[in-house]
């Protein structure tokens, strides 16, 4: 696998001129082009530990660590660092030991680790050079992923139509969070995970690389897991989709009473939900035309008749004086409720 450190953003606890941090980890290997760092105490004290620290620029699994010293161009092995560890950290504020090397002479530090999932790794040296403690230099710094990470190549999200479902932001194998949204209209969705190796298992559903597992969604937020775990079992890491679902409209956009005298009062507005009309002495009905919002919302006229979006109710009878019609709009979880009054006189 590849060198996660290399020509990464260094940061050491200091420095001297001209050895600047970045020169440990730009893969250049010659004695001028490396850290230098040294304890703040004089040589006669206890030396304070001084350390090397990379963003990897992402959250990777490494289970191997490379330290090439003085030695390793052309130094007498006196220049190599004695006692030094590899940490880890995620938030580049706690931080944990991966592994530890003392009383070192060897010219060049390659060593295997139990995968770790770091975001930071740093260099923490507690004894420095041979030849003065106080001090310490690195030629080069690399750290690797390690090759059965359990990533995704790549996630999908669809409509049960195939429609893809756009992902904010766009997928990335080190990119764990993600949001995306739907409209009402929408019952499911159809998560698509590949991976290149191990097991993955979407919400609880184990389900082959490239094959869709179909979530169904309720109104609002919806969490889906996707799961990766290696094929050793070492290693476990998941990414989590926010799916954020419309709880549809259940407004109309017009409303119409057929046979009235005038108009309703007042005119027709989608947030205003009661009405006054009146008829001519002797109807004996009136119909009524809806028009939803959204088109897949239900229409329910008098708790009776279901009627189509934009079409016409049956004949809805009235007696003389007040009659109430009401209409009911359903999408979703949402519900409004439309009230006309309707006046007959004789």
């Amino acid at each position: 696998m590849a060198n996660v450190a290399l020509n990464k953003n260094a940061a050491a606890s200091n420095s001297m001129f001209p050895y600047q941090p970045g020169k440990a980890v730009d893969g250049v290997l010659t004695p001028l082009n490396r850290w230098v760092g040294s304890s703040p105490l004089p040589p006669s004290g206890t030396p304070a530990p001084t350390w090397l620290r990379v963003d990897l620029g992402a959250v990777y699994w490494i289970n191997r660590w490379v330290v090439k010293q003085m030695g390793a161009v052309g130094w007498s092995s006196n220049y190599n660092l004695q006692d030094y560890k590899l940490q880890g950290s995620l938030d580049n504020a706690n931080w944990f030991d991966i592994d530890t090397v003392t009383n070192n002479s060897a010219n060049s530090t390659d060593r295997a680790v139990t995968p770790q999932k770091v975001r930071w790794a740093r260099i923490y040296v507690t004894k420095g050079l041979r030849c003065n403690t106080n001090f310490a230099s690195i030629v080069d710094l690399e750290v690797y992923e390690a090759a059965n990470a359990p990533s995704l190549t790549g996630l999908n999200l669809s409509t049960t139509s195939e429609t893809s479902i756009p992902l904010t932001p766009v997928f990335s194998s080190y990119t764990y969070s993600y949001t995306t949204g739907v409209d009402n209209s929408v019952p499911s969705v159809n998560v698509t995970p590949t991976a290149a190796a191990g097991t993955i298992r979407v919400n609880t559903t184990t389900t082959p690389s490239g094959t869709p597992v179909n979530v169904p969604l309720h109104d609002g937020t919806n969490t889906i897991t996707v799961t990766v775990t290696s094929a050793d079992g070492l290693m476990t890491e998941t990414y989590t989709v926010v799916v954020n679902k419309s709880a549809g409209s259940a407004y109309l956009s017009a409303l119409v009473v057929n046979g009235i005298r005038g108009s309703m009062n007042p005119a027709f507005n989608k947030t205003t939900m009661a009405y006054t009309a009146s008829v001519a002495g002797g109807v004996s009905s009136v119909t009524v035309t809806p028009t939803a919002e959204e088109a897949g919302a239900t229409i329910l006229v008098n708790d009776t008749y279901t009627v189509p979006n934009g079409g016409t109710s049956p004949a809805l009878s009235l007696v003389v004086g007040s009659n109430e019609i009401t209409i009911k709009v359903t999408n979703g979880s949402s519900s409004q409720t439309y009230t006309v009054i309707v006046s007959r006189p004789s």
